[in-house]
């Protein structure tokens, strides 16, 4: 477990731990939301992660290069945390997301694990599924001009049937 902050890998080998998940995601407009799955309310780095927000997420899946790290976050739709005319509003296109693993007993005790934003957000029945894609997603997608040679033989000279 290289790489994790040293109070956090200390008491992830402890065998005995108090962890939970922590999500923040930027929108558009600069309001950040902050969601946690543990039962009560965590606060840093300014942010107040709020329980039972009815946010889940999938399993990340993470890998190394140039491959796009991607999950999904699943919820239902609540005037108190994510509201269906906010997504309407493209309030959510493009959202930094960025997602923590946290001892909630000591939040001092976190490990940043996903970073990167939302792509396809589906809405149905009251609920919603984001699409999270990685940083290195943005390196997967076209930029610039495509030139190619031109067509040497002219066929709208050409009669009809004559092919």
């Amino acid at each position: 477990m290289s790489g994790l902050h040293e109070g956090l890998k200390a008491h992830l080998e402890t065998g005995v731990t108090t962890t939970c998940r922590c999500w923040a995601v930027t929108r558009s407009d600069g309001v950040t939301l902050g969601f946690t799955d543990h039962d009560c309310g965590l606060a840093f780095e300014g942010i107040a992660f709020k329980a039972d927000t009815g946010l889940s997420a999938l399993a990340l899946q993470q890998s190394t290069g140039l491959s796009v790290d991607n999950t999904e976050a699943l919820g239902a739709l609540s005037d108190a945390a994510i509201r269906e005319a906010d997504i309407e509003a493209g309030r959510y296109d493009g959202a930094e997301v960025r997602a923590w693993l946290v001892n909630w007993a000591d939040v001092d005790q976190r490990q940043l694990q996903f970073r990167g934003s939302i792509g396809e957000l589906r809405r149905a029945g009251g609920a919603f599924e984001a699409e999270l894609r990685g940083l290195t997603d943005v390196l997967n997608r076209p930029v610039g001009r495509v030139y190619q040679k031109p067509c040497t033989r002219s066929w709208a000279m050409r009669p009809v049937g004559s092919m």
